[in-house]
């Protein structure tokens, strides 16, 4: 299957949907992959119809892990998902090695794509930036890559300039992952892809803008615990009901306020109340010390 192929079916099938950042099911030590609980999520999130499974990521705390349970994480993932929807393997890491090692090991799982948010902390430019996803894709030449635009957390980001040189430069490249708040640069990056790359939206707050301006769907971290208001919101996207969207979107805002400031820890323990057990939040991120769930489920139908 040509690389074309693949970036075509991905946006075809992660179309009008949610893709939830998955949580990531820790053992007690809080560093350690719980393997026995990965199909357990997986399996609910299936269930409440998704339409891809984005791993690793800033709710899946993948930076915070270790090279080897990353690694692990994405073997029971795929696994577990076994085909059943695509599946997006995060490789981002503030270091070259790091991030193709994990590249070349998630290229012999056959994602349906990569994933790499820019190195953290540390401003770097776009030449820097450009050399980073040029190696990245080099090291998986036939997985398409999606890049991960987050500045507000990242420190750098992905100007729609960088994503226009990168379109033509980079031939694995499926698109980006946008959760910056700014909805007027969300909008350029959206003109840039044109149509031709996969654009997911990240910012939960203003999702249905998104979606709206031109966003094929979303990635969401919430909606790993709590995925029925945000495969609402996509449908009826898709359906061109906007009334529905509008819903949605206003139940999502809802929830989102009753979200602790514990955030990763706080949908972590929506999953342990929902009966999914996937563990703590990786230390030093403490877990809530009140009940989330009981106050948002009158909200969900």
């Amino acid at each position: 299957m040509s690389t074309k192929t693949r970036i075509d079916s991905l946006k075809k099938r992660l179309m009008n949907g949610v893709t939830p950042a998955m949580a990531t099911p820790l053992q007690s030590d809080g560093y350690h992959i719980n393997e026995a609980v990965v199909p357990l999520l997986i399996d609910f999130l299936i269930g409440k119809g998704i339409k891809g499974l984005f791993v690793g990521g800033t709710t899946g705390e993948g930076l915070a892990l270790d090279l080897e349970e990353r690694i692990r994480l994405h073997e029971f993932t795929v696994t577990a998902v076994n085909h059943r929807i695509p599946v997006l393997i995060h490789v981002g890491a503030n270091d070259m090695k790091t991030a193709v090692a994990l590249t070349q090991h998630a290229a012999q799982l056959h994602p349906d794509a990569l994933v790499a948010i820019p190195p953290t902390f540390f401003g770097i430019d776009d030449a820097a930036l450009t050399g980073y996803f040029q190696t990245i894709a080099a090291a998986a030449p036939e997985i398409p890559l999606l890049l991960y635009d987050i500045p507000q957390l990242a420190v750098n980001g992905i100007s729609p300039a960088l994503l226009a040189q990168l379109k033509q430069e980079l031939p694995t490249l499926a698109g980006v992952k946008t959760s910056r708040p700014d909805a007027q640069v969300i909008r350029q990056l959206i003109d840039v892809a044109a149509g031709d790359l996969l654009v997911l939206a990240g910012n939960e707050r203003i999702a249905l803008g998104s979606l709206a301006m031109g966003a094929d769907g979303l990635i969401s971290g919430l909606s790993t615990a709590v995925p029925e208001p945000f495969v609402a919101l996509t449908q009826a996207v898709g359906d061109g009901d906007l009334a529905a969207a509008r819903h949605a979107h206003q139940t999502i805002n809802r929830i989102l306020d009753l979200l602790p400031a514990r955030r990763i820890g706080g949908i972590k323990q929506i999953l342990a109340e929902r009966g999914i057990p996937v563990g703590t939040a990786v230390p030093p991120r403490l877990m809530p010390s009140e009940p989330i769930w009981p106050h948002m489920k009158p909200f969900i139908s």
